[in-house]
Formats: structure tokens, sequence, C-alpha cells
């Protein structure tokens, strides 16, 4: 087993790109509910108003509501947004807000106030430096009402509704005093922002980094557990050879059933055996390879007669499927081992009267691969992965080794073991070994022990 690694910023910044993609679309769904504010709260300007240039802005302001509703919806389908580029957003966004507020009264509207929770949102959502460029946009929009609003330029700037006039009574003073108060809240809000968004980071990297140590924990654990049942697998075997041997000797001496019961005897201590192996080779670091030019058409046959009596007992036809010569460079006695278990596995799972096949064949790229076919029930796509896990299996009886161990030592040559639902009913468990180094002169029996 490895270590695992420490989580990286990439990791990190993918949980929190994560987290603030549901926050936004949050926020999206409430701005598309609220899409319609801005133009009623225009309209209300022109309550006892006769001023062109206000109706200009209630159909400007309507025609970007509907320009923004489509870009909100257009975000709301990303994976994830905290990385899009936000170019459209404040092409569309800002110039709204600059009508409504002009529409409304400049510097004295009454949604100056929204550019707080908008400058905090903007800083919590996105990355410091888009974050900060939000902030120009919005200190650039009340510059552009502050200065609309101190030089009088328009004489009906605050709707009759509100007062009336350029500056519905109020002096400099009281107007710069609102800029000032309004522009530093904007960069403090930002400032706050930026802050949480960094706080919530390092809550992140913390969370994986408690969830890594637990991980690693767990992993000691599972390592020390492993060469215990791998120690208490080893002291069993002896006792259990012994009692198989006894149960043979006396089996020779009785008869009916008692010879009937010691043959059942036999079997557990036969399927005893069987388990305890199977901990020992999980439990023991993989050997090294012992690598040579195999042919797989030959060792298929080989674990094909080597299992012909199993499958006459079970009403199954064994075939191996005929083609050209097959060669791998692999470890012959691993990957026999490899097709023994999977052959065993296609036996058990066939109904009577089917057919296992099993098939060699040389990959376009290279390698050699080999396919064992049954007609069982085959797995489920949410089984098909987990039977690879140590423990996991869906035999009764079954120790849930057999399989995780046989994908090692397929991972060990550079391989691979899979399995996939077989078209017309089963199951196909796939062995696949890369490509073949140059050939050398050896003949192709030998690499066959």
């Amino acid at each position: 087993m490895h270590s695992l690694p420490p989580p990286t910023s990439a990791g990190v910044e993918q949980v929190q790109r994560e987290a603030f993609s549901r926050m936004f679309r949050q926020v999206t769904k409430v701005l598309s509910f609220l899409s319609p504010l801005p133009v009623v709260l225009v309209s209300l300007g022109l309550i006892g108003d006769t001023s062109a240039w206000r109706r200009w802005c209630v159909a400007l302001a309507l025609a970007l509501v509907v320009v923004g509703v489509g870009v909100v919806a257009v975000w709301r389908r990303q994976a994830v947004v905290s990385h899009e580029p936000g170019r459209l957003l404040p092409v569309v966004a800002f110039p709204l807000f600059t009508v409504v507020n002009l529409s409304l009264g400049g510097l004295e509207s009454p949604l100056i106030p929204l550019m707080l929770p908008a400058s905090l949102a903007t800083a919590i959502l996105f990355t410091p430096a888009r974050a900060r460029r939000w902030a120009g946009y919005l200190l650039a929009l009340v510059g552009v009402q502050a200065a609309v609003t101190l030089t009088g330029a328009v004489d009906d700037l605050v709707p009759v509704l509100f007062g009336g006039g350029p500056r519905a009574g109020h002096n400099n003073a009281l107007l710069l005093t609102m800029l000032a108060v309004t522009v530093f809240l904007v960069m403090w809000t930002n400032f706050i922002g930026i802050h949480l968004r960094r706080t919530f980071r390092g809550m992140v990297r913390t969370a994986l980094d408690a969830r890594d140590e637990a991980l690693s924990a767990h992993e000691e654990r599972v390592r020390s557990l492993t060469t215990l049942s791998g120690e208490i697998a080893h002291e069993l075997k002896n006792p259990l050879a012994s009692v198989k041997g006894l149960a043979a000797m006396i089996a020779r001496e009785v008869e009916g059933r008692p010879a009937e019961r010691l043959a059942v005897l036999r079997r557990e201590v036969d399927r005893m055996q069987e388990i305890l192996e199977g901990f020992l080779n999980f439990s023991r670091p993989l050997l090294p390879l012992n690598e040579a030019h195999v042919p797989l058409d030959g060792l298929c046959r080989q674990v094909a007669e080597l299992h012909e009596g199993m499958a006459g007992e079970r009403g199954v036809a064994l075939r191996v499927a005929e083609g050209p010569p097959v060669e791998a460079w692999c470890d012959a006695r691993k990957v026999r081992q490899v097709l023994i278990d999977v052959v065993q596995n296609a036996l058990d799972a066939a109904p009577r009267g089917t057919t296992v096949e099993l098939q060699a064949w040389t990959a376009p790229e290279g390698g050699g691969r080999v396919e064992v076919r049954d007609r069982g029930p085959g797995l489920a796509a949410e089984v098909r992965e987990r039977v690879f896990e140590p423990g996991i299996t869906t035999k009764p009886h079954g120790s849930g080794l057999g399989l995780a161990l046989s994908r090692a030592l397929m991972r060990q040559h550079g391989g691979e073991l899979s399995l996939r639902a077989r078209e017309g009913g089963g199951c196909v468990a796939e062995l696949s070994l890369p490509a073949t180094p140059k050939p050398v002169e050896t003949p192709r029996q030998e690499a066959l022990p």
C-alpha cells in the first residue's frame, strides 16, 4: 500500500469551485425571480412624471433584463462557474444598474445600497483579482451617479414620486458624505468577502488534511490486519493439512454414513485451505516477475484441460476458440493463476448446458488479450467494479480475495483485468497484457512451466 499524497492546491481549488458553484446557482435562481424588479422600480418613477428620457430608460432596462436573464440561464448550466471569464455579465449588469439608478435619482436612488451585497457576493464567489475588478466596476458606477447628481446635468433627475428636481433638496455636503460612505462600504465589503473566501479555502484544506490523516490511519490499520491475517493463515495451514491427512486415513477404514460424513469434512477442509491460501496470497507482497515470451493460446488450453473435470461435474462445456498463435511478454505462472481464478468463476456462474469460452488474440496496438466468456446471470454495473475490492464477493462461500489478487497481478504486468456484460446475457472477463518487447529466439513452449 502507498501513503496518500497531501491535498494539492488544484484539489482544494476544485472543492472550492464546486461549493461556490452551488452557491452561485442559488444566487442566480433568486436573481431570476427578482429580474422584473428594476423595470417595476423604474416604472414607479414614471408616476406623475412626463420626462421622455425616463420612458426610454424603462424600455432600455427591460431589454437589458431580458439579456441578463439569458446570461444567467447560460451560467447556471455550467458545471463550474468560478473560472468563467465574466466579461458578458458586467456588460449587462452595470449598464442596467446605471440606467435604473439614474432613472430613480442618481446618487439618491433607493437602489444604491444594493451595491454592498453585490460587492460582498462577488468577492466571495470569484477569485480575488476578479472580485477587485468587480469592485472597480461598482465604484465606477457610483462615480457616474455622483457626477450626474452633483453637476445637476439633468434638471428632473429625481422622479416626482421622490420629491422631484435634480437633488430633491439635498445639499452638496450631504451628497458628498453619502458618496464617501458608499465608496468606503463597497471597498470594505469587498475586503471582507475576499477574506471570507480565503477562510473558506483554509477550512477546505484543513478538512482535506483531516480526511487524509484519517485515511492514513485506516490504511495503517488495514496493513497491520493484513499482515496479522497472513500470519494466522500461515499458522493454520499445517494443522489443517494434518486434519485432512487423518480424515483420508480414517476414510479408508469406514463405510456407509461415516464415510459420507468424512467426505463432507474433507471438502470443508479443502475449502478452508483455499480460503487460507487466498489470505496468504493477498497478504504477501507481489513477487518479482519472471517474464518470458508466453503463448497465451497455449496457456488457455492448459487451463481448460485443468478444469475439464470441474466443467463435466457442472454440466458445462469448456471450449478454447481456435485462432492464430498469440504471444505475450509476461510471467506464465502468474497469468495462469489469474486465468484459473477467472475460469473457475465462470464455471461457477454458468448454467448447466451452456459453454464457457476462452479466446486469445493479439491486440491491434500490440500486446495480448484473453477473454473468458460465460452465459451466467452476469453482474450489475454497480457491482462490476466492486468485486475487485478485497472482501467483496457475490458467492455464498467466497472470500472476496481472488479477483482483487488477480487484478493486482495483471497490473503488476502493466496490464489490466476487467469485467463487462456479454451481449445476449452473461459476463466477459478480459485479461490485457501490454505490447511485447522485441522478440528473442525462444521456443514457444519453453515459457510454459
